[in-house]
């Protein structure tokens, strides 16, 4: 299945396109997405018909035919994916980021990446695990393991946090390095409760080779860009958590959608003389504050990604406690579609705990999205609160 808007060549699809091709996309993903469950990664199915919705290259700079989505336009269609298959909309959420990241390195990674085609989705790890780096001419050899990487089986190239080591040995700093994923093996470690669909496993690497050109120093990285760049690549790399709350987003709009339904099949109240449950104070009250919630995640969330988009096309400083505003935004809508979904829960009652109901499916992903160490809320309040009284030692890098 493709919108044709992946053979785009040169031009950018509008927002409004972008949106329609995914939304387009949902009968697909939703008949793969229990498929998706089970195998612990999307089917094939799926991935092409995200490839040739021109999805997989959203954060593909316009200059090699990627579209150069802003963040309010990524945050929206992953929020459209995620209505239909939850892993499906994470994968391209974080390919995108990690998209962002890769072209920040500069030119030769930029040619190496998309110099033949723009639909390279990526994946990456912050932390390894047993990190080895040994220097040698023009780079380094590299082994360890990163887990959690969401979307290994469509990667074709991968940004992984590595040591950088001097050449006696030592270690004298922590990058990101961009590294193809001919150079790793993928163990099948996924095996959670929800978001299985992502193939979030581990990527193995023995002494691969790192040149310079593809290391770039944490400190740098957070920094961002010291010389002239597009507009969407000065978004902080802290901030780019924000596109992971849009598959969040959408799951709580599909179970609301789905509660609906339950609501309008004429279905009556178990243990009450309500023949429908529309007609129940305390089901219109529950409808009520989960569609306020809802709204009121949406609103934080772009609220943020506008800021962010302007702020950046402006080449205006983002400030440090706006910075921290825009966590708290991710962490508050986190919270706010989590209490959303318990309360349309209790609306649909026992029977949303069917194994054969979707709806089961969408609150295990998202709750098990929301354990993501970017989108908690507790972190995020410490940032924020932090920010506020002025205090300058951040509890994270990513801000």
């Amino acid at each position: 299945m493709s919108s044709g808007l992946g053979d785009i060549g040169g031009g950018r699809a509008s927002p409004g396109h972008l949106l329609d091709a995914a939304a387009k996309l949902a009968p697909v993903l939703r008949e793969n997405a229990e498929r998706a469950e089970w195998a612990s990664r999307l089917t094939e199915e799926s991935t092409a018909a995200l490839r040739g919705a021109g999805l997989f290259r959203l954060g593909v700079p316009r200059a090699y035919r990627g579209h150069e989505a802003s963040l309010a336009t990524c945050l929206e269609i992953a929020a459209e994916l995620a209505r239909a298959c939850p892993s499906s909309s994470w994968i391209v959420a974080i390919s995108y980021g990690a998209q962002h990241i890769a072209a920040s390195f500069g030119a030769d990674v930029r040619r190496e990446l998309w110099g033949n085609s723009p639909d390279i989705p990526l994946c990456g790890s912050f932390n390894g695990v047993g990190l080895t780096a040994t220097r040698v001419d023009g780079g380094q050899l590299v082994s360890g393991r990163w887990s959690w990487a969401s979307g290994s089986y469509q990667a074709r190239w991968a940004a992984l946090g590595i040591p950088v080591v001097n050449d006696s040995g030592e270690v004298i700093d922590q990058a990101m390095a961009i590294v193809p994923m001919d150079d790793l093996a993928i163990r099948d470690t996924w095996d959670m409760a929800g978001m299985r669909g992502t193939g979030s496993h581990t990527l193995i690497g023995e002494r691969f080779f790192v040149p310079h050109h593809r290391m770039r120093p944490f400190a740098s990285l957070i920094a961002g860009p010291t010389g002239p760049i597009e507009p969407l690549y000065r978004i902080p790399v802290g901030s780019l958590a924000l596109t992971l709350a849009g598959p969040m987003l959408g799951m709580a709009r599909a179970v609301f959608d789905q509660t609906m339904e339950v609501i309008t099949s004429g279905k009556p109240m178990a243990g009450s003389t309500y023949s429908h449950l529309a007609d129940s104070p305390s089901i219109q009250a529950n409808l009520a504050d989960a569609a306020n919630l809802i709204d009121s995640a949406q609103l934080h969330l772009f609220r943020s990604a506008d800021y962010l988009d302007r702020a950046a096309a402006g080449q205006t400083p983002l400030e440090p406690t706006a910075r921290a505003r825009v966590r708290m935004d991710i962490g508050h809508a986190t919270a706010c579609l989590r209490q959303a979904v318990h309360l349309l829960l209790n609306v649909a009652g026992g029977s949303a705990f069917a194994s054969v109901n979707p709806i089961q499916r969408f609150w295990r992903d998202l709750e098990t999205a929301a354990r993501h160490p970017s989108l908690g809320t507790e972190l995020s309040r410490e940032i924020y609160g932090r920010a506020l009284v002025g205090n300058q030692e951040q509890v994270s890098f990513l801000i």
